[in-house]
C-alpha cells in the first residue's frame, strides 16, 4: 500500500445499517485499507440516544452531528439516518465544510436530487448513493454505464417487504397474515405504509430514472397499494401459470417519463415471479445494450454496508465524480 494519508469517516446514524458499517470497519480494517489503497479510519458516529446498547464495535459516539461535521479529520460523511429532516440540512452542512457524502437515504436523494447535486458540485466534493437502491446490487453503477444508449424502460422489484408478502400470498396466506409474518421476520416495520403503499419503491425508481438522465420526482409516480390485492387474485394468476408481484416500472419515451408502482401479473417462471424475501430484480431495456438484468439481496445491514463501503473506497481511490445529474 502506498504511503498516502489516512481518510477519516464519520457516521451519521448507528441503527441497523450504521452498526453494520461500524462492525465491518472493526472486523475488516486491513481488507478495507487494501481495497482503498490507503488507510481508512472510522472517527466517530452521531446518534440520537447515546445510552442505547449497540453492536457496533468500539466506535466513539456523540449526540452532536456537528461534532463530526466540524471535525477536520473527517473527510467522508456517511449518512444513514434516513428521511428528509434533519438529513437534508446535514448533507448541505457537510458539503459546506468540504466533506464528501455517502448515503443510503433514498427518500432524500429522490426528493432533493437537484439541491444536493448542486451543493456537491459547488463544493467540488462527491455525493455517492449506490446503497440507496437495491443495497449490494450495483444497479446505480450499472445504470451509469448506459450513457451511450437510449434507455427505453426500467422495471423490477425494488421493495423486499412487498416481494415477501406477495410470495406468501402466492402460497395461500391472506394479506394480513403475510404482512404480520413479514413484520415478525423483520422485513416490515411496525408501520409498513411506505413499503406496501409503494413509496419506498417510488423513491428508488425515481433515483434510477435520474441516473439515466431523465427528470423525475416521487410525486409523479403513480402508486397502487398492495393492500387491495386479494388471495383470490393470486389463486387465479397461479392457475394461469402466473403470479403477482409489486412492480416498479418507468417507461422512457424521449424526454417523457411514465412511472408507476403497484401489483401486476408476471410469469411465474420469470426472475420476478420466482423472487421472494429481500431479493431485488432490476431490468434495464436499452437500444444499444439490449436488456440488462440485475438480481440480488436488496436489503439488510450487511448488504447495505457493502454498498456504502464500496462508495467510500471509490472516493478513497479517487474515483470519478458521482455528482453529475
Amino acid at each position: 500500500m502506498s504511503r498516502q494519508r489516512s481518510l477519516g469517516i464519520g457516521l451519521l446514524g448507528l441503527g441497523t445499517v450504521g452498526s453494520a458499517v461500524a462492525r465491518t470497519f472493526a472486523e475488516r480494517s486491513r481488507h478495507l485499507d487494501l481495497a482503498a489503497g490507503r488507510p481508512l479510519r472510522l472517527v466517530a458516529a452521531a446518534v440520537r440516544d447515546v445510552s442505547r446498547p449497540r453492536e457496533a464495535g468500539d466506535v466513539p459516539i456523540t449526540q452532536d452531528p456537528f461534532a463530526i461535521l466540524d471535525d477536520p479529520s473527517v473527510d467522508i460523511v456517511v449518512e444513514v439516518i434516513g428521511g428528509v429532516a434533519p438529513a437534508h440540512d446535514l448533507h448541505l452542512a457537510a458539503f459546506e465544510r468540504g466533506k464528501h457524502v455517502v448515503t443510503a437515504n433514498k427518500e432524500l436523494i429522490a426528493k432533493e436530487w437537484d439541491v444536493l447535486h448542486q451543493a456537491a458540485r459547488l463544493s467540488k466534493r462527491q455525493l455517492r448513493f449506490e446503497a440507496s437502491v437495491a443495497a449490494a446490487v450495483p444497479v446505480i453503477a450499472g445504470a451509469r454505464t448506459l450513457g451511450a444508449s437510449h434507455p427505453r424502460a426500467v422495471r423490477g422489484l425494488l421493495n423486499g417487504t412487498s416481494t415477501f408478502i406477495c410470495s406468501r400470498m402466492e402460497s395461500g396466506a391472506t394479506f394480513d397474515d403475510a404482512l404480520l409474518e413479514a413484520q415478525r421476520a423483520g422485513y416490515a416495520e411496525a408501520d409498513p405504509t411506505s413499503d406496501i403503499d409503494g413509496l419506498d419503491a417510488a423513491y428508488k425508481l425515481v433515483i434510477l430514472v435520474r441516473v439515466l438522465g431523465r427528470p423525475a420526482h416521487p410525486d409523479d409516480v403513480q402508486r397502487t397499494s398492495l393492500r387491495g390485492t386479494t388471495l383470490a387474485s393470486f389463486q387465479a394468476a397461479v392457475a394461469r401459470g402466473r403470479t403477482i408481484r409489486s412492480l416498479a416500472i418507468a417507461e422512457l419515451d424521449g424526454g417523457r417519463v411514465r412511472a408507476r408502482v403497484g401489483p401486476e401479473e408476471v410469469a411465474a417462471a420469470s426472475l420476478e415471479g420466482g423472487a421472494s424475501g429481500p431479493t431485488n430484480v432490476v431490468t434495464f431495456e436499452t437500444d444499444l445494450a439490449g436488456t440488462l438484468t440485475f438480481r440480488g439481496p436488496g436489503a439488510g445491514g450487511p448488504a447495505t454496508a457493502s454498498a456504502i463501503l464500496g462508495d467510500v473506497i471509490a472516493i478513497a481511490r479517487g474515483g470519478a465524480s458521482m455528482t453529475g445529474a
